[in-house]
């Protein structure tokens, strides 16, 4: 991989993208590991983000110009590989008018035996996203068709605005525990155990619902969460920001959930998750980290999600 000769700055996860490009004169060499699945463009002299002429297209569903770079050794999970097309069941739609947001919100629910099997309840930030790019639904009814996951119910909640939604914002803090949880389980039959799912902010939002509630709440599951970030950043600082999560845990808070997390190699959080990891291994929470070499992207969390199904929902 060589900077074009109009390329300025190189845009990727290691560096969350636009928001701290690193100039082409500071880049040194550096190798990726055999198995990696890396994300990367470039910007020009006008400051806009372009594609690598001589780059393969990574297939973000957010920027057509991000080109990725896989290593020999880096395959699609098994689980993601053998999962069929469509999930087996449909989607069933629900609809409220949220006291709490002022506004009538839409969300989910998916069952892989059907609404009416007893099976714990997958909160799941994003929802629409773990659907079309994570494949949730035909991944979840793999899982479950193998006996490797027990029947469970999938409540996929969209936000409206992501940066206000899940940035501790009590207004969607009470929609979903008083208006959406109610809501969904008058319609599938949930055991009695709670799950939080998200990547990114969602996985923050999954954090903040969880220590919120911790009584309604089984488990944490989060992928890449953005867990720099804390109440008092203004604005929310992505980078070096209070670490709210962190100082939770430090404090004490959330000992009895079990938490699952998950973060790339090749993006700018890992520091921070590697600090959680110390945290929950301190206060005995009981818990399972994993690291992949990948980055900040959707590639990353389906690669994750069997695991992740697993850990959580066999608990």
């Amino acid at each position: 991989m060589r900077p074009p000769v109009w390329a300025t700055h190189l845009i990727s996860d290691l560096h969350d993208w636009a928001r701290r490009p690193l100039p082409v004169a500071e880049l040194t060499p550096f190798a990726l590991p055999d198995d990696a699945w890396f994300e990367y463009a470039w910007l020009d002299a006008d400051g806009k983000p372009r594609a690598d002429p001589d780059g393969v297209p990574a297939g973000n569903p957010w920027w057509s110009h991000a080109c990725r770079l896989a290593g020999p050794l880096w395959a699609v999970d098994p689980v993601v590989a053998a999962a069929p097309a469509r999930a087996s069941r449909r989607l069933q739609g629900l609809r409220l008018h949220s006291t709490a947001m002022g506004q009538e919100r839409r969300a989910f629910l998916y069952s892989t035996a059907g609404p009416a099997e007893a099976g714990p309840l997958v909160v799941v930030q994003d929802g629409k996203s773990y659907w079309q790019h994570g494949r949730l639904g035909p991944v979840a009814d793999l899982l479950f068709e193998r006996g490797e996951t027990p029947a469970a119910h999938f409540l996929l909640v969209h936000p409206e605005r992501r940066g206000r939604d899940y940035v501790f914002d009590a207004r969607f803090r009470a929609y979903v525990l008083d208006e959406l949880l109610p809501a969904a389980e008058a319609r599938v039959r949930c055991d009695g155990t709670r799950i939080l799912l998200g990547a990114s902010l969602g996985a923050l939002a999954g954090a903040d619902l969880a220590l919120a509630r911790p009584d309604l709440f089984a488990a944490v599951a989060a992928h890449s969460g953005a867990f720099l970030i804390a109440p008092e950043d203004d604005p929310p600082d992505p980078y070096a920001g209070g670490e709210w999560l962190l100082r939770q845990l430090h404090a004490g808070r959330g000992p009895d959930l079990r938490w699952h997390l998950e973060c790339g190699t090749l993006e700018w959080l890992l520091p921070c998750h590697r600090r959680l990891e110390a945290a929950l291994l301190a206060c005995g929470c009981e818990h399972r980290t994993v690291e992949r070499n990948t980055g900040h992207n959707w590639v990353n969390w389906r690669q994750g999600l069997p695991g992740t199904l697993r850990s959580v929902l066999r608990g």
